[in-house]
């Protein structure tokens, strides 16, 4: 079996080259170009730092980000690798189908590309050749591990998400990426700031005990003579590729028995938008018809174009009493969230002309809440993890990144915890479909400003928790404050998230007629 897998490798590996001229041209380029790039990431460091100690951190952290990044590339972009349910059909046991999986995976360009760059490394680190078993044992050892978790996190990605879920999977990977972008490029910059290699080697020595810097630190130990602490870095990646073979082979055997549910063929596959991306659930169909209305009403576009405008006024103000830079950074995110969250807050007489299909159809009230939230939330929670990364590098500390992110978070769940009772407890007049979004419908007056300062006020309470958490691990930088800080800041407003669609679900089960009669009174 192993041996067709091979055999099917190399067929895949000739794939790209097959065509026209044009085609085998691009495709001997683009991998001429990343092996250079692969070189060049081995070769950088000995070039632009002098300093023996201060360049074995910066390999240990690059080498360590290199295998973080195989270990999670997969799980979110997992479509060239092959799933072991396509062979099922075949005679052979999960065994045979996990261990021919396993082996052939060598023969792909992604592991030709990670050799090259360990070959390089080794080449170019004099410091390294000795003991001469030391480089090789360890390369092998990550690079094994680079397969193994490879071959884990893309199976993984593929039982929980399935063929269903795999395109949000994939936007959630290029979300994280965006977001890390400005966090990396502050990273490097700090690494040549002055006193910067201070907090690479304290990265540095953290990660040395993980599997992903281990490899890395092993063969510095070994060439300072520790043989003692190499061992103890290599047993660390062996005892992390044995659990990671365990977890394939255990995958597998489940893969090989389970029978993804098959998309409906009675659901139109195209045409009709945000529709074919969620299935035929009350609270994914509501969900995408909010984001429908939001792609096409004005309605909403301009509120979404009014909230940047508030965090701006609070920064100048704060600016010219003299506050300092890198206090102002952490202000507008935090308030852009409260307000994206808050503006739902009266968003059933913003679709009063359909509330009535709802009740009439027997709509669960809590389906009704969970769905109108997915256009706040598919633009809050990048906005709050993109926006995090860039308040951090314009701080000027990384390590305040958890708590940042917790509290913008948490802040952005419950304002929309508030908005999913409150638009059923007193919604007021809003401008009718159709209307210019500026003109200002009849009967706004003393019950709107009361409804919208009664949640303000509750959505600033209730965010009180996470932000108090987070400015405690800002003053006093702690690795444990910040982790407690991102855990309280996404469970608090998860908890209070449930609590508000729960309380709104029940809210809009028992007021239903009264809404419909609300509504047609707005219209």
């Amino acid at each position: 079996m192993a041996f067709r897998f091979f055999r099917l490798r190399v067929a895949l590996l000739g794939g790209g080259f097959r065509g026209s001229f044009g085609k085998a041209l691009r495709t001997t380029l683009l991998y001429a170009i990343l092996a250079a790039a692969a070189v060049l990431l081995a070769i950088a460091p000995t070039v632009l730092i002098d300093d023996a100690q201060q360049r074995s951190a910066v390999d240990l952290l690059i080498g360590g980000a290199v295998l973080l990044g195989v270990f999670l590339v997969p799980f979110f972009e997992n479509r060239r690798m092959l799933e072991p349910r396509q062979f099922v059909q075949y005679p052979a046991g999960p065994g045979a189908i996990a261990g021919g999986l396993l082996l052939s995976s060598v023969i792909t360009w992604p592991f030709f590309l990670l050799v090259v760059w360990l070959v390089a490394l080794a080449a170019t680190r004099p410091a390294w050749q000795e003991p001469a078993w030391a480089a090789p044992v360890a390369f092998i050892l990550a690079a094994l591990f680079a397969v193994a978790s490879a071959r884990v996190m893309s199976l993984l990605s593929r039982l929980i998400a399935g063929q269903r879920f795999a395109g949000a999977l994939r936007t959630t990977g290029v979300v994280l990426i965006v977001a890390l972008l400005p966090l990396a490029v502050f990273a490097g910059a700090t690494v040549f700031a002055p006193g910067g290699f201070d907090a690479v080697d304290q990265v540095a020595e953290k990660l040395a005990w993980t599997p992903f810097g281990a490899p890395f630190a092993a063969v510095e130990a070994a060439g300072a003579g520790d043989l003692d602490a190499a061992g103890m870095y290599l047993a660390i990646v062996a005892a992390a590729i044995v659990v990671l073979l365990a977890l394939w082979f255990a995958l597998v055997a489940a893969s090989s028995r389970r029978v993804e549910r098959p998309l409906s063929p009675g659901v139109a596959r195209s045409g009709l938008g945000w529709f074919e991306r969620f299935s035929a659930r009350p609270a994914q169909v509501i969900a995408a018809r909010q984001l429908t209305y939001w792609a096409r009403d004005p309605r909403y576009r301009v509120a979404l174009f009014a909230i940047p405008l508030a965090p701006v006024f609070m920064m100048l103000a704060f600016w010219v009493a003299g506050a300092p830079l890198t206090t102002l950074a952490l202000v507008p995110l935090p308030v852009m969230l409260l307000l994206l969250g808050w503006s739902q807050h009266n968003d059933i007489a913003m679709d009063s002309t359909a509330i009535w299909e709802h009740v009439a159809s027997g709509t669960r009230g809590r389906a009704d809440r969970a769905g109108r939230l997915a256009p706040v939330l598919m633009i809050g929670l990048p906005l709050a993890v993109i926006g995090s990364s860039i308040t951090v590098t314009i701080v000027g500390d990384w390590r305040i990144l958890p708590a940042v992110v917790g509290m913008n978070i948490g802040v952005l769940l419950v304002a929309c915890a508030v908005s999913c009772v409150f638009s059923v407890l007193t919604p007021y007049p809003a401008t009718r479909p159709g209307d210019s979004p500026f003109v200002q419908p009849q009967g706004a007056g003393t019950g709107s400003g009361l409804a919208q300062t009664i949640a303000m006020i509750l959505a600033l309470v209730l965010a009180v928790p996470p932000v108090w958490f987070a400015v405690n691990a800002l003053v006093d930088v702690e690795f444990t404050e910040n982790m407690w800080a991102l855990a309280f800041g996404i469970g608090y407003g998860l908890v209070v998230l449930v609590l508000g669609v729960l309380i709104g679900g029940w809210l809009f089960d028992r007021s239903g007629p009264e809404l419909i009669a609300v509504t047609q009174i707005f219209d």
